[in-house]
């Protein structure tokens, strides 16, 4: 449901660059990232980690900038539906099959341009990122926001956002003949350290 959103941090990396010309890039995202889907039923709260390396669907990303923008090309990432864990096997299924994770295996985020809109400078900043969610099927653009920063050459980039189930047509989970269940909202929160070569 939310595994979108750590494909998206991992191409915010090229933000940090000053490109004149399209070039193409390798992004590496580092084993140290995370990526947590938070939210709550109506009796109590779960956080969802996803437990498998971050890659893109490319070794190379291609970048232009204008001003304080930069556009995207090839940074597309995938996340396996069944790569998030809550640590409760229960629970873990029942997502699953929410997610329709036999006809849609696998989350996808495409970064297609990023907006500095703070203290925009080669280390550290806040942007604001538009990407291509699809999630079980269903493909939505959207904004991501981020801060990042830079020591010793590896970027650090973290985001917190809200997504809608129903945004992308998911019928929140009910339990028990409706005693339990999950509301629509849920909270991505990732924290993304990567390498640009």
């Amino acid at each position: 449901m939310s595994a979108f959103i750590p494909q998206l941090l991992g191409v915010f990396f090229l933000l940090f660059l000053k490109i004149v010309d399209e070039q193409e890039y390798q992004l590496i995202i580092l084993p140290e990232s995370s990526i947590l889907l938070k939210g709550n039923s109506n009796v109590n709260k779960f956080t969802f980690t996803y437990e498998k390396a971050l890659k893109l669907g490319s070794n190379s990303v291609k970048a232009s900038s204008a001003k304080n923008m930069l556009q995207l090309k090839n940074a597309k990432l995938d996340a396996a539906v069944t790569a998030f864990s809550s640590g409760n096997n229960l629970m873990d299924r029942d997502y699953r099959n929410m997610m329709n994770y036999r006809v849609y295996p696998n989350i996808s985020i495409a970064l297609n341009k990023i907006n500095f809109v703070k203290n925009y400078n080669n280390d550290n900043g806040t942007a604001l990122a538009t990407v291509d969610i699809t999630i079980a099927g269903e493909k939505r653009t959207d904004t991501l926001q981020f801060n990042y920063n830079k020591l010793k050459g590896i970027y650090r980039c973290s985001s917190s956002h809200p997504i809608s189930l129903r945004d992308y047509k998911i019928k929140p989970l009910k339990k028990m003949m409706g005693l339990i269940s999950l509301k629509d909202q849920l909270m991505v929160d990732m924290i993304l350290y990567l390498k640009v070569d």
